[in-house]
């Protein structure tokens, strides 16, 4: 055998071990950099041999994962419903340790970065002041909409939260309404206790207008009607964060 021969034999040999001990199997915990805004998700992978799948848990439900992982070069894609059309995601990165890290690709519409460790346990709930974050929320009159919101719209392909943090002026409503897909400013009005704003949220793939009404009662909001560009006329609902 030559030294040359040699040499590329040990070379991997001694390369073989290292790359065997990547195991991209279990739960992680990722961060996903956007022009929208960071959000969170939960992926969970199986790895066998080079070949990589699993599932993008999400607010449209589990999306299923495909990819490979050569060497430490990571390739996964998954698909994602918006506005009644499938957009392919895909994700390169590099296994960095025990984190993964990359960049996004939001089918041909903008792109971002991305991050991702392993989930930990959950751990024992511990008491957080909250005077500070209780001053920071607006404050309005009792039944008003001022404050911050959890949403959810019934749409066709189930439940989609959202947040919303409303500031009252008489009988005019401003604020923001953000979701996982991306945020826009809210502008609206309060006749009573009948609610009525739009929205013009920025996704990946544009500008979403959003048309909502709604009846306040006390801390929810009930009789919600929602018009959403590309998804038609949904039911929404609300409850005011305490």
């Amino acid at each position: 055998m030559s030294r040359t021969a040699f040499a590329l034999l040990l070379v991997a040999l001694l390369a073989a071990p290292a790359a065997a001990q990547i195991n991209l199997t279990g739960d992680w915990d990722m961060t996903i950099v956007s022009p929208q805004g960071t959000n969170t998700a939960k992926v969970t992978l199986t790895q066998d041999g080079e070949k990589v799948s699993g599932l993008f848990k999400s607010q449209f439900g589990d999306l299923p994962v495909t990819g490979a992982l050569t060497g430490v070069d990571l390739n996964i894609t998954f698909s994602l419903p918006i506005q009644g059309q499938s957009v392919d995601i895909v994700m390169t990165g590099k296994v960095e340790g025990p984190t993964l890290a990359g960049k996004v690709q939001f089918g041909g519409f903008g792109e971002g970065d991305w991050t991702a460790k392993r989930a930990e346990a959950a751990a024992s709930p511990t008491t957080t002041p909250t005077t500070s974050a209780a001053a920071a929320k607006p404050v309005g009159p009792p039944g008003g909409a001022s404050g911050e919101w959890d949403l959810i719209f019934k749409t066709p392909k189930g439940d989609v939260p959202a947040t919303a943090t409303i500031n009252q002026d008489g009988g005019k409503l401003s604020g923001t309404l953000s979701s996982q897909m991306g945020g826009g400013p809210v502008t609206g009005t309060l006749e009573g206790t009948s609610l009525r704003v739009t929205s013009n949220v920025v996704t990946p793939r544009g500008t979403l207008p959003i048309k909502m009404t709604g009846d306040i009662q006390g801390d929810a909001i009930a009789n919600g009607k929602a018009k959403i560009k590309g998804v038609g006329k949904v039911k929404w609902t609300a409850k005011r964060k305490q």
